[in-house]
């Protein structure tokens, strides 16, 4: 009879977790199709590739998390590599939107110029007291610097906590000073909302140029999918530190580490649906609909350019190139005398005018 009670216990569970997999299944197989008719229809109506390929990336966010959480229910063994991935591809999205806005003041103004005219953008909340941020192309400089931390500091402390997850060490939902997932856990929630309040503050810079690309509702749908991501994430790991969410008591049941990651990964599941129907339309191709029939572009050719991150190793080197240069030049007052200047306009400028020549070569796209 023990043995039967056994056996009939773990069918149960097993069905439960069918279950569970077949509805997360439904939301990300209606989710997908979504994003991929607005990728589609970006790459149909490619009129404006620097500013589209930043577009896309983000849409591709939501397919990303949904597709990624779903195999993490299923392969549980996989799940911290599967993690991993997700959340270093969160820092890429933000990233993408903060060249997007970037890319487009460029095209359409002179953005240094136009800054040095305007008047110094005040800190926000809780930072009013502090001085104001600089002017002209210090400003860029100081905004991309912002996110591109996020950018670098999300990797290392992922890969970090993926090493001292698989030697054991982790302390993953300790909440001491002691635990590794802990001091990750800071490091990421400063990066990440640094990062959102340079995002911010180029907005409230720009908002009146911006204004032509709508980046509030834009910025508002990316904010939700991380906000929602890391906050019930922290929330489901707090239930188990308090001992709310327990290990199964059933044989070869999850412990209650694995049972609040399933249900992370199912509520991700079934938001994404919703995120890609709000993505779908305010990422729309619509505004780059162009009058003038376009050559159909090779999907092969296009997806190569949308997985291709050498912009952001550019970037990085950009950024950090020019933190030597004010380093030197403040130093040594001669550096700047034989030393030309590095200009974001002419950086952004420069990529923009030769991503548009390489396309122009390229007969695929």
């Amino acid at each position: 009879k023990a043995v039967v009670s056994t056996q009939s216990t773990g069918t149960r569970h097993a069905e439960k977790h069918i279950v569970v997999w077949f509805v997360a299944g439904v939301f990300v197989y209606m989710t997908i199709p979504i994003t991929t008719a607005g990728v589609v229809q970006h790459l149909k109506n490619f009129s404006q590739p620097p500013q589209q390929l930043r577009l896309i990336r983000i849409l591709m966010m939501v397919p990303v998390y949904s597709f990624f959480s779903y195999l993490g229910m299923i392969l549980k063994k996989q799940t911290i590599y599967l993690d991993a991935m997700r959340e270093c591809y969160e820092s890429y999205v933000i990233y993408n939107f903060m060249m997007f806005l970037v890319t487009y003041m460029y095209e359409h103004y002179n953005v240094e110029q136009l800054l040095t005219y305007k008047p110094a953008q005040p800190q926000l909340f809780p930072f009013q007291r502090l001085p104001p941020w600089p002017k002209g192309k210090s400003f860029v400089i100081w905004s991309k610097r912002g996110v591109f931390v996020y950018v670098v500091s999300k990797p290392m402390t992922t890969m970090a906590m993926l090493i001292a997850e698989l030697a054991g060490n982790s302390g993953k939902n300790e909440f001491r000073m002691g635990s590794i997932w802990m001091w990750t856990l800071i490091i990421d929630n400063i990066a990440q909302m640094w990062a959102l309040y340079c995002l911010v503050i180029f907005y409230q810079a720009l908002k009146h140029e911006l204004a032509g690309i709508e980046p509030l509702p834009k910025f508002l749908c990316v904010k939700a999918v991380v906000f929602f991501s890391f906050w019930q994430g922290l929330f489901l790991d707090s239930l188990v530190f308090l001992d709310i969410i327990r290990d199964s008591k059933n044989p070869g049941g999850y412990t209650a580490e694995e049972t609040a990651e399933t249900v992370q990964n199912l509520l991700i599941c079934m938001e994404m649906f919703g995120f890609s129907i709000a993505h779908h339309i305010v990422f729309s191709y619509k505004p780059y609909v162009s009058e003038v029939e376009l050559p159909p572009p090779q999907f092969l050719t296009s997806l190569s350019h949308l997985f291709d991150i050498r912009d952001v190793r550019t970037d990085i080197r950009t950024q950090l190139g020019v933190s030597v240069h004010n380093m030197r030049q403040q130093r040594s007052p001669r550096y700047h005398e034989r030393t030309p200047l590095m200009s974001s306009e002419h950086v952004e400028m420069n990529t923009i005018k030769d991503y548009n020549k390489q396309n122009s070569n390229d007969p695929d796209i």
